[in-house]
């Protein structure tokens, strides 16, 4: 038997790896492209020079569909149907054990309210009680807002973390991931009436890379369960609402140290914990997951 290694085109095993680099540069560039030109227009509206038929929210939610874009776009440049279908498939991965659907909903609880007793501890004034229906109505509002946090999540877990994790172990994707993922927020701080303008990037980038540990954990830890991190990242936006609500009925010079800031340390504070108790390499605590 003539064996040959005429088959093997040199630099074949290269190629794959050629791919998922050019496959990340397209998500990076759709990603922010289409998120920046979307939210580009609101800079525009805010000032004058445009007139839109959206609303703010509404331009901001369609903004938010960049990632998922760019993760389908790059999955289709890199592996085809397949790969999309794979990559979707990853939100409706909801087989896992029930502590993980009790986590997504409650580690956002618990740092919400460490953050209130901090706020409190570092000067925030006492706030009237939230009305009893912004408590009832907040499981209706994680819901809405789970729809477009999966739509999110699909470009910045289910495309990006598997590509800087297998170039590096799971911390240091998961600060990379969050420090891209806060840059993309950036036109945020451009347009009126969204509340990020009062809120230094420094400490926005500290809680959103906090956060990052937090969802890499999760999803590490389901198997890739993009639906557990949606539940999860939904959450973690419904839940002021009550309180932020509250706050909103004093007078602005009234409300002490801002509140963001006592989040972005308790964010950042439960991620050091999450990173003490897993390894570096995984953010997990066992090697099974599920």
């Amino acid at each position: 038997m003539n064996i040959t290694t005429a088959s093997v085109e040199p630099g074949a095993a290269q190629r794959p790896a050629r791919s998922a680099q050019r496959g990340m540069v397209i998500y990076l560039v759709v990603a922010f492209g289409f998120t920046w030109a979307i939210l580009g227009l609101g800079i525009l509206a805010a000032r004058g020079v445009i007139t839109l038929p959206l609303s703010t929210t509404g331009l901001v939610t369609l903004a938010t569909l960049g990632p998922m874009i760019a993760a389908l776009s790059a999955t289709a440049f890199e592996a085809g149907r397949a790969g999309v279908r794979t990559l979707l498939a990853q939100v409706v991965r909801w087989r896992v054990r029930p502590i993980w659907y009790g986590l997504a909903l409650g580690v956002p609880a618990m740092i919400m309210l460490s953050a209130f007793v901090l706020w409190r501890v570092l000067g925030g004034p006492a706030l009237p009680a939230p009305p009893i229906q912004s408590w009832l109505s907040l499981p209706v509002l994680v819901m809405a807002l789970v729809i477009p946090a999966l739509f999110e999540e699909i470009g910045w877990r289910g495309y990006a973390l598997p590509r800087l994790q297998s170039r590096t172990n799971a911390l240091a994707a998961s600060l990379m991931l969050g420090l891209i993922h806060a840059c993309w927020h950036v036109p945020l701080w451009f347009i009126p009436g969204l509340g990020f303008d009062s809120l230094p990037f420094p400490l926005y980038a500290l809680l959103v890379i906090g956060l990052s540990i937090l969802f890499t954990w999760l999803y590490n830890s389901t198997g890739g369960s993009l639906l557990i991190v949606g539940l999860f990242h939904a959450a973690i936006n419904a839940y002021p609402a009550p309180w932020g609500a509250a706050l909103q009925t004093l007078p602005e010079s009234a409300r002490g140290t801002n509140i963001q800031i006592a989040v972005a340390v308790t964010a950042a504070v439960f991620a050091i914990c999450v990173v003490l108790l897993t390894h570096p390499r995984t953010l997990t605590r066992q090697r099974e997951t599920g």
